[in-house]
């Protein structure tokens, strides 16, 4: 601002001359800043803030903190979101490397103001006035503004973040530099989306990540499929006409870790699992054997599906666990998701279905017993149960590297099919129930009580993700079984 201010007050026409001023600066949000200097460019020399704001430019636009603030990455993310092995990108990490390890983060301030200049509707701005406190101390620099039709500033409002992203990523990993721009299935865009900045910034990325794995492991990768809803999957060739699966999960965690999958399937090796031939824990990729189709898209009855997969999860449960890097499983994560999920939702579903889900959280704590874990798949429903292509009958994929007690494995069945419920939930769902007992010798009322847990958890998630309609029809099964404490 002081080297600005200074060109305006020593050549007062200079200001009439130019095309557009964009600025970093100002913030006008309603939550106070914890201290002034927060707003550091108004707040390093307010006299010179207040004479650029008070500047008639043709175009004078203001990106200010709170939303720039919007952009912010963590460091652990940020080498991974904007990951290339072009030389501006290097210089880029080795620059701000210092920067990245004592704040934690990345901030994006000025870039933001950079790309708002060749990209004018990348933030929508409103016009008006600013004013800059220049007088009391307390509030040294600190900025207001005042909407007007004839001001002469106009401030960022919001900001495209997944457009913001995608044009950072771009440039740093180098103007000449093609990728092909691939198709991502609206379910993996909702889910990126919904956990905020950090799934936008990979959402950006994914183009140019598949292009620096494709070098790196000499495959050349198709579209991605359909199906999935945490991660990009598409078929790949090797160069030798080898027939393989990339998979690029999304930097979130909503019950499981790219590890702890990682981990199952080099213990599995192969076997009851989709085979793995190469990964990169950094940025969540895998390369691994191409399946068929899932059970869900063959000719199969849901009794014949329940059977297969049953057969399936008996071979998992015998796989040793003694290297395998496993998570223990217990019922906190389902408390804390099931009731800050209950607020933030709105409250989408009476209050009783929410208790019941509770008192059997509450339950299986109770009654576990450590002596009888075993590897869990953890999510194994028609989607991730796949036909193996070399005649070895079917295979998992996307494994959640639990420990724990058979019954969570068997009530994620208990929420699938959902159609076959109708128009008796409670009847059809002691049936099933019933069932998956008969098939594994599991006790029926630890199986009803993870089916009820994970029908309400796994509602919650598509109502985030935006499955409305899924979501409510999950929820009205749950109530229907509500009615009976221990119905089993």
């Amino acid at each position: 601002m002081t080297n600005i201010a200074t060109l305006f007050t020593t050549y007062p026409d200079a200001a009439g001359l130019l095309k557009g001023l964009y600025v970093m600066n100002g913030y006008f949000d309603e939550a106070p800043l914890p201290e002034p200097y927060y707003n550091w460019n108004s707040w390093a020399d307010p006299l010179a803030s207040k004479i650029v704001f008070s500047s008639n430019v043709s175009v004078h636009r203001a990106i200010p903190l709170e939303v720039t603030d919007t952009l912010t990455i963590e460091a652990k993310q940020a080498r991974v979101l904007l990951n290339s092995g072009s030389d501006l990108m290097k210089s880029v990490f080795s620059f701000g490397g210092a920067w990245l390890e004592k704040s934690e983060k990345l901030t994006l301030h000025d870039p933001l103001a950079a790309v708002s200049v060749f990209y004018p509707d990348i933030c929508s701005f409103e016009r008006g006035n600013v004013q800059v406190e220049t007088n009391f101390e307390s509030n040294m620099g600190g900025t207001s503004f005042a909407p007007s039709q004839k001001g002469n500033v106009e401030i960022a409002r919001t900001v495209d973040r997944e457009q913001f992203y995608r044009i950072l990523s771009t440039t740093l990993c180098g103007e000449n530099k093609k990728v092909k721009q691939r198709h991502i299935p609206q379910l993996v865009v909702s889910r990126a989306k919904s956990v905020g900045t950090v799934g936008e910034a990979w959402l950006a990325n994914l183009d140019n990540m598949v292009s620096e794995l494709e070098k790196e492991w000499h495959i050349s990768g198709e579209d991605a499929l359909s199906g999935g809803t945490h991660a990009l999957v598409a078929n790949a060739d090797g160069e030798n006409g080898e027939k393989y699966v990339l998979k690029i999960d999304m930097p979130e965690d909503l019950g499981g870790e790219f590890s702890k999958e990682i981990s199952v399937l080099k213990t599995a090796n192969g076997k009851s699992y989709t085979k793995l031939y190469a990964y990169d824990i950094e940025r969540k990729a895998c390369l691994l054997e191409r399946l068929g189709k899932p059970i869900d898209k063959l000719d199969y009855t849901v009794q014949e599906k329940l059977q297969i997969i049953c057969m399936a999860l008996q071979k998992v449960w015998e796989l040793p666990v003694e290297n395998a890097e496993l998570t223990t499983g217990d019922t906190s994560w389902f408390n804390e998701f099931l009731e800050s999920g209950y607020e933030k939702l709105n409250h989408p579903c009476p209050r009783k279905v929410i208790e019941q889900a509770l008192v059997y959280l509450k339950s299986r704590t109770e009654n576990e017993n450590p002596d009888e874990f075993v590897m869990l798949h953890g999510d194994a429903h028609g989607e991730n149960t796949l036909k193996s292509l070399t005649g070895e009958g079917f295979k998992f994929i996307d494994p959640d590297g639990i420990f724990y007690e058979k019954a969570y494995d068997l009530g994620v069945l208990m929420r699938e099919w959902r159609e076959e419920y109708e128009p008796e939930p409670m009847k059809a769902g002691k049936e099933r129930c019933s069932y998956l007992h008969h098939l594994t010798s599991v006790p029926e009322q630890e199986i009803w009580e993870w089916g009820y847990i994970q029908m309400v958890s796994t509602a919650f998630v598509m109502l985030q993700i935006g499955q409305e309609e899924t979501g409510h029809k999950m929820l009205h099964i749950a109530e229907c079984r509500n009615n009976k404490s221990n119905p089993v």
